[in-house]
């Protein structure tokens, strides 16, 4: 823990949020994709997947958990060995708007329809999210707010906590919909 002033979001929680919005649309087979290991913020994502999980319900699929790297590239790779199995995810959550754009182009790719029977979300909504087509449902970081609360925290050091959490929110968009029926 540092004495210099941390503004946050609340990763864990509102990943948690994502997955229990996927658990209601009757999602059961919910993938991840994991980021960097040492980003903090990414770390904080997985354990809200595995808290979304639990409290669904759900057990986590560990074949389900594949790790990427952050990038596009390695969310399509990922993509690949997810949607290759015959018994693959009808839901995943990528810890970056980037890794759910590279599933969203594999899956296409692969005439697997988004949200008809995969439901993909992603965690930035950077702009790119807003392009695709179908539209990302993603969480949004309150980045602006973000960096006014860190202004405010260096111009009045002394007055103020040197710590903040500003939530994140839900996006939801065409890319994600009910579980397809199981035949």
């Amino acid at each position: 823990i540092t004495d210099l002033p941390t503004v946050v979001t609340n990763d864990r929680e509102v990943s948690a949020e994502m997955v229990r919005y996927l658990a209601q649309l009757g999602h059961t087979d919910i993938a991840f994709i994991t980021g960097d290991p040492l980003h903090e913020a990414v770390a904080d994502r997985f354990l809200g997947f595995q808290d979304g999980l639990a409290q669904s319900g759900l057990k986590m699929i560990k074949r389900f958990v594949i790790a990427g790297d952050n990038s596009f590239r390695s969310g399509e790779a990922c993509a690949r060995k997810l949607l290759q199995r015959k018994h693959r995810p009808t839901a995943i959550f990528a810890a970056n708007d980037d890794m759910a754009a590279g599933v969203i182009r594999v899956a296409g790719r692969m005439r697997i329809s988004i949200p008809e029977q995969l439901s993909v979300a992603g965690f930035d909504d950077i702009t790119l999210s807003r392009q695709l087509d179908p539209a990302l449902t993603t969480v949004r970081q309150p980045l602006a707010r973000m960096a006014e609360h860190a202004v405010a925290m260096l111009a009045n050091h002394s007055e103020h906590s040197n710590y903040e959490c500003v939530p994140a929110t839900l996006q939801i968009r065409e890319s994600t919909g009910p579980a397809p029926v199981k035949h």
